[in-house]
């Protein structure tokens, strides 16, 4: 009869550190997209103050759109790593799993 307590006791008790685990994942990923959103934010800011400051503080044309340019590659960059970031990988745990669809030879 003990055993059988025992194995509830810990059957329970995994199912327990599992769900807090999982919780703790959705807390970090919360906390990974607010952070991916502020530096979105930030890239923006960053370009438009740095195209300001070239365009009325040194009146330069050329360092105004290369400011704009880069800015924009960046933005792009940070974006495209956000999409990225948001997506889940799949779980393989063996080489089989792969499937690379229906061939023409099989």
């Amino acid at each position: 009869m003990a055993k059988k307590k025992k194995k509830k006791s810990d059957k329970k008790a995994r199912k327990e550190a599992q769900r807090r685990a999982e919780e703790e994942a959705k807390r970090l990923a919360e906390e990974a997209k607010v952070k991916r959103r502020r530096l979105l934010i930030g890239v923006v800011v960053l370009t438009v103050g740095a195209a300001l400051g070239s365009w009325f503080g040194l009146e330069n044309e050329r360092l105004t759109g290369i400011s704009i340019l880069v800015g924009g590659l960046l933005f792009l960059l940070v974006a495209l790593g956000a999409l990225g970031a948001g997506i889940r990988p799949r779980d393989r745990d063996r080489a089989g799993a792969i499937d690379f669809g229906a061939g023409k030879d099989r």
